[in-house]
């Protein structure tokens, strides 16, 4: 079961490797100075499309629940997060249900020459991470 405050709000999802490579273009390439890049995924995708995306990579069904705000602040504290982390993660979700994270950009692309990589590919990627003990090495790019 995936859970979160999330609604339907969706998120452009971003693989942690499509950023280390667009940061290093940045730093050591003809990247443009004082301007922000928005780097996301390939779509923007809800909790419930990512549940889905798990269960077809997995071949296991898992399912997304909407978890009231109130109901996940209450439950954070005894996750180990501090009540400063646990506002700000609400804070997130809100903007994230509001739509604050519904965008899709060609960043990665303009900065790599590659195209972001969807979820399902990292998934895979980190499959033996999620199945169990082994090698937590992440894969190289």
């Amino acid at each position: 079961m995936l859970t979160a405050p999330a609604g339907a709000g969706r998120v452009g999802f971003v693989a942690a490797g499509d950023v280390a490579a667009a940061a290093v273009h940045a730093l050591t390439g003809d990247a443009q100075e004082d301007r922000i890049h928005v780097l996301t995924g390939p779509e923007a995708l809800s909790y419930a499309d990512v549940a889905d995306r798990i269960s077809t990579v997995f071949a296991r069904q898992v399912d997304y629940a909407d978890v009231p705000p109130e109901r996940a602040r209450e439950t954070m504290p005894a996750d180990g997060l501090p009540a400063w982390q646990a506002d700000g993660m609400i804070e997130l979700f809100e903007w994230i249900r509001n739509g604050g994270c519904d965008t899709v950009t060609d960043e990665v692309r303009q900065a790599t020459g590659q195209d972001a990589r969807p979820v399902e590919d990292w998934l895979s990627e980190w499959r033996g991470a999620f199945l169990g003990p082994g090698d937590l090495t992440p894969p190289r790019f």
